[in-house]
């Protein structure tokens, strides 16, 4: 079981580490000094976050990976992270409060692209990235990462806990269908873009032999609850990973889950969606569940 885990994590790090070549970095800001996070802070800014999330402590971590390896050498310090926000500037700390995307980059920049700030404002989500997180990265430190965005956002500011999602493009769509996944207790429902994760037996009829990469099951009680979130998974007919997403999004729909969305778009390829498809993603995510 240990061996077969370290390899199915391997594997997820080997495939996230090739999966962007052709995605396009979303961002073209220029990169500021950031500074620690305050509360209420309104804009696009870079900071740095005052604490660890307790689900990237690296024992916990590994407990709910089954992870088997020493991920000592692979910790990090919060400190010298930065993380890219969007906060829309109707947000009002006495008023409505506000859903969060967490976003996973297969770059080192977190940004959110600028015609993405209209789509936030009027769904009134907060945006927030880790800087330095791409796919060359370990798979540990990303992970940690995600977690540590959305218990700070959390924190500071006035947050509607029902609507924290993880989202991420190409290799970070990888880390953002485990996050979905195998933390429905932080997240509300995740949007994996051009790239995938699974904990099912999943293999292309294109590529038999190869599995879309995986990681352990979740615990029973943890699967029953991610079940009944919304998980939108978006591929493009010119996406060299449309084949695994489709297979995946049916995989994910045959073992009970619920709330399943596959939003296939023709002529995207392995590429970050239009503003207009991405927004069609985030309405899935935002819809209210469908009633058994």
């Amino acid at each position: 079981m240990l061996s077969r885990t370290a390899l199915v994590v391997a594997a997820l790090c080997v495939a996230s580490a090739t999966q962007a070549q052709n995605a396009g970095s979303p961002s073209g800001r220029s990169a500021e000094s950031p500074t620690p996070l305050t509360a209420h802070r309104t804009g696009e800014f870079d900071a740095v976050l005052p604490a660890r999330s307790p689900e990237s402590e690296t024992r916990r971590w590994a407990e709910r990976f089954q992870f088997p390896g020493d991920l000592e050498g692979w910790d990090y310090d919060l400190a010298t992270e930065s993380f890219s926000l969007y906060v829309p500037p109707a947000y009002d700390p006495e008023g409505e409060p506000y859903g969060v995307v967490v976003w996973v980059s297969p770059f080192d920049d977190g940004a959110i692209p600028l015609a993405l700030r209209p789509v936030f404002d009027e769904r009134r989500l907060i945006w927030i990235g880790p800087h330095g997180a791409g796919n060359q990265r370990h798979l540990f430190p990303r992970a940690g990462l995600a977690l540590d965005a959305a218990a700070n956002v959390e924190s500071f500011y006035h947050i509607d806990r029902d609507r924290i999602f993880v989202s991420g493009l190409s290799g970070g769509g990888r880390m953002a269908a485990m996050h979905a996944v195998a933390y429905p207790d932080v997240f509300a429902g995740g949007f994996p873009i051009i790239g995938v994760t699974t904990y099912l037996d999943v293999s292309p009829e294109s590529s038999p032999g190869q599995r879309v990469p995986q990681f352990p099951r979740p615990s029973p009680d943890v699967l029953e609850r991610a079940k009944r979130h919304p998980l939108v998974i978006m591929t493009g007919s010119g996406d060299f990973n449309r084949e695994e997403c489709r297979l995946t999004a049916a995989a994910y729909e045959r073992d009970g889950f619920t709330d399943l969305h596959l939003v296939d778009i023709d002529g995207m390829g392995h590429e970050m969606p239009s503003a207009e498809d991405f927004a069609r993603g985030l309405d899935l995510l935002l819809a209210p569940a469908p009633v058994d």
